[in-house]
């Protein structure tokens, strides 16, 4: 089971969590035909394994750590390729249908060939030899985890870690405030998920309060998400205006533009609660919580 439990020691516990998800990733793959459900599935426990190994940062140290990270990306690199074309189509149709009869008369057609196409040449990228070449990194990545020789105190770590995401998220969250471009929405939006998925594994120590938390920034997360697909829809709406008819193109912008900063005000309003805290004091409060839990 995926959370920790009491009974056991911590940075042991998230080491386990760390190699239960890495186990899921690697069971997503290991079908003769992958899906694009396996897909999404594998790259969601990749981006929680990355979340628990930050936790472990201060007990393995840095030269490990990146090594594991960079590790972890380039597995999870080619997929996210085929799971961003999928998503284009499906966020272009939820967008027509948001904001339909306004949208009824658009000439879609010829863009939407180009989205299936590319999306087409991303799934025959991804091959029985590809998979494979990317389980056996992520087996070797697991064996690794486990000869690891862990240091530190329980909560000096763990709650070091936690600090560290709280502290990268708050700063992101202001500067995507302040710009609203999309590189700092999206570095925003990695750093919301790695505390969602580091909230999931500490919810255990205070389930009624952590367990809103956790949900809170699963929303947070979900809203940047919707914008970042937003983001790369309209990037491809503008490299491609040669497949719309007259102002086709620009009232798809328009609409587009539109959900965005409602999006965008949603996460910035429900961001500013979130990381209402400095993350010392964030950290602390989690790690009230946790001593008292470990008396239990």
């Amino acid at each position: 089971m995926a959370e920790l439990q009491c009974d056991e020691a911590g940075l042991s516990g998230v080491r386990r969590i760390l190699l239960e998800w890495s186990a899921e990733a690697d069971d997503s793959l290991h079908e003769k035909r992958v899906t694009d459900a396996d897909i999404h599935e594998a790259r969601k426990h990749l981006k929680k394994v990355r979340a628990a190994l930050r936790l472990l940062r201060d007990a393995i140290g840095e030269t490990t750590y990146r090594r594991e990270n960079i590790a972890l990306r380039d597995i999870a690199r080619p997929l996210g390729v085929a799971r961003d074309r999928k998503v284009l189509i499906a966020t272009l149709d939820d967008l027509v249908e948001r904001y339909a009869p306004a949208t009824r008369r658009l000439q879609l057609n010829q863009f939407r060939r180009v989205l299936r196409k590319e999306y087409s040449m991303a799934r025959q990228a991804i091959t029985a030899t590809s998979i494979n070449k990317q389980r056996k990194a992520l087996r070797e990545v697991s064996s690794r985890v486990n000869r690891w020789r862990m240091q530190g105190k329980e909560w000096q770590v763990i709650g070091g870690g936690l600090e560290r995401s709280y502290r990268h998220g708050r700063k992101a969250m202001k500067v995507a405030a302040r710009t609203r471009a999309d590189e700092d929405l999206h570095d925003w939006r990695k750093q919301v998920k790695y505390l969602w998925h580091q909230l999931q594994i500490l919810e255990p120590v205070w389930p009624a309060l952590l367990g809103e938390l956790v949900g809170q920034t699963h929303k947070l997360a979900n809203h940047l998400g919707d914008d970042h697909d937003l983001a790369v829809l309209r990037e491809k709406i503008a490299g491609h205006t040669d497949t719309f008819e007259n102002e086709d193109a620009e009232a798809l912008i328009a609409v587009l533009d539109r959900r965005r900063k409602q999006l965008q005000k949603k996460a910035i309003q429900l961001g500013a609660r979130i990381y209402e805290e400095k993350p010392q004091r964030f950290a602390s409060r989690i790690g009230s919580y946790w001593r008292v839990w470990r008396k239990k």
